[in-house]
């Protein structure tokens, strides 16, 4: 395994991420004509909720601040150390309840820490949807997380040994290029062709071979 009808709950929770139903639809039709080209399975999974849910770097940052803001204020304004003391703590309170606020949190995580948080949901999701259960380990799964704007691409050895990790990268910038101008079903959609095209030459598609796995798109 190498890195690099859709379930919906309401159509407005669907289309808030420019996903309503003919977009997902559009998507499912696309995994169907490029698994006409190749024996490969190609999953498409989209994630709604935040990467990272829990308040981990919004107390972080709000106890750096309150480690380093009150002394600085201390050189200038001399106090008692009982009285810094104090000011620190409120300043860590007040900074805590700020930055754990809805729409906010989510602004405070670093970059890095997204980008190894879709990793790991791509991964988990490539397990948990049974991809490496395709016949000779060909399965690929296309994760975007539509919060964070970010593509993950999962391959299992069928699929990464004879094409690499390069084909995994220029999936995941074709999805990319298409999302950042406005639009995740048209990349998706593209990602999906890319993909076909990519797997056809190594893996094309044989008479006998059966569809193994849904291919409409899962939302999470």
């Amino acid at each position: 395994m190498t890195e690099q009808s859709a379930t919906i709950t309401t159509a407005e929770a669907a289309g808030r991420y420019g996903l309503p139903p003919a977009a997902l639809q559009r998507i499912a039709e696309a995994v169907t004509l490029a698994e006409a080209k190749t024996s490969a399975e190609i999953r498409v999974v989209v994630t709604r909720a935040p990467l990272v849910q829990h308040p981990f770097f919004s107390i972080l940052w709000a106890s750096l601040a309150a480690l380093v803001l009150p002394w600085v204020i201390v050189l200038a304004w001399p106090m008692p150390a009982l009285s810094a003391l104090a000011l620190q703590a409120m300043m860590f309170v007040i900074l805590a309840a700020a930055l754990m606020m809805p729409g906010v949190a989510e602004k405070v995580v670093p970059r890095l820490a997204l980008k190894a948080a879709a990793r790991s949901a791509a991964i988990e999701t490539f397990l948990s949807y049974g991809i490496p259960q395709a016949a000779g380990r060909t399965g690929v799964l296309i994760f975007a997380a539509a919060r964070e704007h970010l593509i993950e691409v999962v391959a299992d050895e069928g699929a990464h040994g004879p094409l690499g990790a390069e084909a995994w990268r220029d999936i995941c910038e074709t999805v990319a290029a298409r999302a950042r101008q406005g639009s995740l079903p048209d990349g998706l959609v593209a990602g999906v062709e890319k993909a076909g095209d990519l797997l056809s030459g190594p893996l094309p598609r044989s008479p006998e071979h059966i569809n193994e796995m849904p291919n409409h798109v899962v939302l999470l």
